[in-house]
């Protein structure tokens, strides 16, 4: 199997690791190749954020671990070693395959499966999703949890019994673990191009004045280009990321934007204010399947955009509410 979707991943985990620049390149050579667009025909902005999304899902999947530093050429990706991850799912246990993956991967997994016996079931599905370039969700069920480990020791890799999901969020800091990190000072306003985030519409935007003492700044260097936040309350700020940084605002003026529908067990993220990484890979390795966008929901058509999560169990739902300082909408998320 060397479709393009499984090519990137293919090639981090022959290397390893590569640099930004290589996955730059190896990521744009790519998209043209699937897409059919000449390269002096590209839309610039539109590869740059299909790019950033297929990051976002790589991580998310547990495929890749990124490392971003302010100068490009110390930020590389790296692949994650290969394991089976169980999945929080009621039943038949089940597991995925996540992490460093080449062309013979999958047949192997097939062959272990088949060896512990004709029952297990390999389901290989393509990602629902129009970012293309993101792996097959290939999932493992077996009637017993020790059939599972035998399969992953077939092959010598981890599978830890414990879903992955639950341990990411046990281990992942709250909002207020993360704002306790922090230091803040009584410095200046940075003299650069700055928005502010609007917490209605989620979007950063040119705002003189704010009815608020707490607000998230976006500045833009004047001459390298880079992008810095700021968080400010009562006159003193931090530097701040930019994940957190939005849910800190949130939290502060009691802005819930977190939808659940408990009948479909799916979770509704806005895609203008990502969940942290650990978060968003926790909910993420509920299913095995990548976050899949719409336009718009009823609900709150102030936000444009949102991130479905599938079969995430209330009780996951609810924590990762919780660690962000918000209460879940409980709503119908009946889209087709």
């Amino acid at each position: 199997m060397s479709e393009t979707s499984e090519k990137l991943l293919y090639i981090i985990s022959a290397k390893k690791q590569v640099t930004w620049l290589s996955f730059k390149e190896t990521f744009d050579y790519l998209y043209n190749l699937e897409t059919g667009v000449r390269e002096e025909n590209m839309d610039k902005d539109g590869i740059k954020n299909k790019r950033f999304q297929v990051i976002r899902a790589l991580d998310s999947l547990g495929h890749c671990d990124f490392n971003f530093s302010d100068d490009s050429s110390k930020s590389k990706a790296y692949s994650a070693p290969p394991l089976l991850v169980r999945l929080p799912s009621a039943g038949f246990p089940q597991a995925i395959l996540a992490g460093a993956r080449s062309p013979t991967t999958i047949q192997q997994l097939s062959d272990a499966c088949q060896s512990v016996g004709n029952h297990i079931n390999v389901e290989i599905q393509d990602q629902a999703s129009e970012l293309g370039l993101i792996p097959k969700r290939v999932a493992v069920q077996a009637e017993d949890i020790r059939e599972l480990q035998a399969i992953a020791s077939s092959l010598g890799i981890p599978f830890i019994e414990t879903p992955s999901a639950w341990s990411l969020l046990h281990f992942a800091a709250s909002i207020d673990d993360y704002l306790a990190t922090l230091k803040w000072a009584n410095a200046p306003e940075l003299n650069w191009k700055d928005q502010t985030f609007e917490p209605n519409s989620l979007q950063f935007k040119t705002i003189k004045e704010t009815d608020t003492n707490i607000r998230l700044s976006r500045y833009i260097h004047p001459s390298r280009n880079t992008l810095s936040y700021y968080h400010w309350r009562d006159g003193i700020c931090t530097e701040i990321d930019l994940d957190w940084g939005r849910y800190a605002i949130l939290k502060a003026l009691r802005r819930n934007v977190l939808i659940y529908d408990k009948r479909r067990f799916t979770m509704a993220v806005p895609a203008s204010a990502n969940l942290p990484r650990l978060l968003e890979r926790a909910l993420t390795l509920c299913s095995g399947y990548a976050a899949t966008y719409v336009k718009k929901l009823p609900h709150d058509p102030q936000i444009q955009g949102f991130k479905l999560f599938f079969a995430i169990p209330p009780q996951i739902a609810e924590m990762t509410a919780a660690k962000l300082g918000q209460t879940l909408l409980q709503q119908s998320l009946n889209i087709t």
